[in-house]
């Protein structure tokens, strides 16, 4: 739904391209066709403008103002011409010349967007996915710099320019692969990111420079993990679990290491209590023998093998 409700915005750009764009691929041709099945038409001039009234209104059925508004464009005027030309009393073979041109020129234009949807089906389908996941909300700026491309190249397909497209697809998709792989490191990473800066604002890459550095190369990793494979959902949300945990680790031995550094001497005991606090209690809920008189290590060690040993029961 969100990729028809971007319509309007892009029909607005293209109607700007049509009103200094020269006329459609092939109009010669177009306009030929046109005159012959005006004059073999065993119909009334009233009859072909109705004929091209309806083939108007199935042209802005089938969105041509997206995906031919210069055919769109061109036709509403030549259909705009045989009325004018009929309410002034020409006669019927100009009147309905210039009716079958619009119908011929609807025609084109319909064939033009079934061409567009087969050559330009990469670029909107890419169109597609970069809405789904907001990128115009995110990366407004670059969005629309995605969708003005995308108007030249229909602009393009619209002359026929088929080898033009074919360069200028593959430069758009590229640009579009890096803005999806902006947004979504945008929406998973940023958080990581945000929560790294207030770390470094606590001095953590002086502080804690093991701990910083391991966050560092964890976010590292899922950034390049979204770079390659922007669409690889399982794989992204692991990592950025990986790192918003490395991230969180990385704050909590600053602020240790922070107040350990900034304790004064009498304050450093209380410190090291409270650590030794958190291992007794691990003690006390596995009824240990009181071994506060041991290292702090030899304690976690005793309490690991009293730990194993009771899942192997």
């Amino acid at each position: 739904m969100k990729f028809f409700a971007q319509i309007s915005s892009l029909v607005f750009a293209l109607v700007i391209l049509a009103g200094c764009a020269a006329k459609v691929a092939n109009y010669d041709a177009i306009s030929q066709n046109a005159a012959r099945d005006a004059a073999v038409a065993d119909e009334s001039a009233a009859r072909t403008i109705q004929h091209a009234q309806s083939k108007l209104e199935l042209g802005r059925s089938e969105k041509l103002a997206f995906y031919a508004p210069r055919h769109l464009k061109l036709a509403s005027e030549q259909l705009a011409e045989a009325q004018n030309m009929h309410i002034s009393g020409d006669p019927d073979g100009p009147v309905k010349t210039a009716a079958m041109r619009s119908i011929k020129t609807l025609e084109a234009g319909l064939q033009t967007k079934q061409q567009i949807l087969t050559r330009l089906k990469p670029t909107l389908d890419h169109r597609a996915v970069l809405l789904n996941i907001r990128a115009d909300d995110f990366f407004p700026t670059d969005f629309a710099g995605l969708e003005q491309s995308l108007l030249e190249l229909i602009d393009l397909m619209e002359d026929n320019r088929i080898a033009e497209v074919t360069k200028e697809q593959q430069q758009l998709l590229a640009r579009m692969h890096q803005v999806e792989v902006n947004t979504i490191e945008y929406i998973q990473l940023q958080p990581v990111k945000d929560h790294l800066q207030r770390i470094d604002n606590k001095g953590g890459p002086d502080v804690a420079p093991i701990s910083w550095q391991t966050a560092q190369t964890v976010l590292q990793q899922a950034q390049a993990l979204i770079a390659k494979t922007p669409r690889a959902k399982g794989a992204i949300a692991k990592a950025t679990i990986a790192a918003t945990r490395a991230t969180q680790h990385a704050e909590v031995i600053t602020d240790l290491s922070n107040e350990i550094a900034e304790a004064r001497s009498q304050e450093a005991e209380a410190i090291a209590l409270r650590m030794e606090r958190w291992l007794y209690r691990i003690s006390v809920a596995l009824q240990h023998d009181d071994i506060r008189h041991q290292t702090l290590s030899d304690q976690a060690s005793e309490y690991a093998a009293a730990i194993k040993a009771l899942s192997h029961q």
